[in-house]
């Protein structure tokens, strides 16, 4: 790669949304984020690397038979600007994921140094990825070859957690494998923070795995959290962020308030 295509890369942030265990609200989260960083000014392409298509469904993309997905991306070389698709909201767009990609991780574990193709699909077109500001990554609620595939590709990793037991049993071993992964793969990955999400202050054992949350990692935990919030469960069905769904809604604050942090974050740390 040349001098001038590793500055334009390395100008956009990438940040992976991960967390091996599923429910945690990880796909919301990561589109309704990059919705409120489009809000406040910055063009965001969203890259679904779920098997499930779900991030991709819920900016209200459906796919078309001659849709190229970020299986061809990952695997064929396919030009980026053959795959990215716009959602409905101006500057926020997304290479799209479809249940092939499934099989293309199947076919990833054969090849040599398997950890990297997404790495390399993005640095291939490193031109395209610098008329972003922000790219994020929406990895599988597993640790899989794909999530590591993302991770590998990132600058930075946000992981949304329940506020419940088994969600903090769970935690640590993934702050843990994100410093192998730091260690052996990619030097430069940065654990941006811990993300509280689907907070319901009803219940007593929330305030309680707050508390613990902080108490156990600090700094690293967002200051502000996602409040429950019935109407962004519903969001998705009707492929809307909250801002177009129920812009009055505490989540949507909520959202303005993490993007908010999430560019002093990266600011601080770029």
């Amino acid at each position: 790669m040349t001098g001038r295509h590793w500055c334009i890369l390395i100008a956009v942030k990438i940040i992976s949304f991960s967390n091996q265990k599923g429910g945690t609200g990880k796909t919301t989260a990561c589109i309704n984020t990059a919705a409120a960083l489009v809000r406040s000014g910055e063009r965001v392409l969203v890259i679904d690397l779920d098997p499930q298509g779900n991030a991709t469904v819920s900016v209200g993309i459906r796919l078309k038979p001659e849709d190229l997905t970020v299986s061809e991306f990952i695997l064929a070389g396919e030009r980026i600007e053959d795959l990215i698709l716009d959602s409905y909201m101006a500057d926020l767009s997304v290479i799209p994921s479809d249940t092939t990609l499934a099989h293309t991780e199947v076919e990833l574990v054969s090849k040599n140094k398997n950890q990297f193709f997404l790495k390399k699909a993005l640095e291939k077109n490193a031109d395209v990825m610098g008329s972003f500001d922000f790219i994020l990554i929406d990895c599988p609620p597993s640790l899989s070859l794909l999530t590591v595939n993302g991770l590998c590709a990132s600058d930075f990793v946000i992981v949304p957690v329940l506020c419940d037991y088994l969600s903090l049993e769970g935690l640590s071993h993934l702050i843990d494998t994100v410093g192998e992964i730091k260690k052996r793969l990619n030097p430069s990955l940065e654990v941006l923070g811990i993300l509280p999400n689907m907070i319901d202050r009803r219940l007593r054992i929330t305030e309680e795995s707050l508390s613990l949350i902080k108490k156990e990692f600090g700094d690293f935990v967002f200051k502000t959290g996602i409040n429950i919030c019935s109407r962004l469960r519903e969001s998705p069905s009707f492929g809307k962020a909250i801002f177009d769904y129920a812009a009055g809604s505490s989540a949507s604050a909520d959202f303005l308030a993490v993007a908010r942090e999430i560019k002093k974050r990266t600011s601080v740390t770029s």
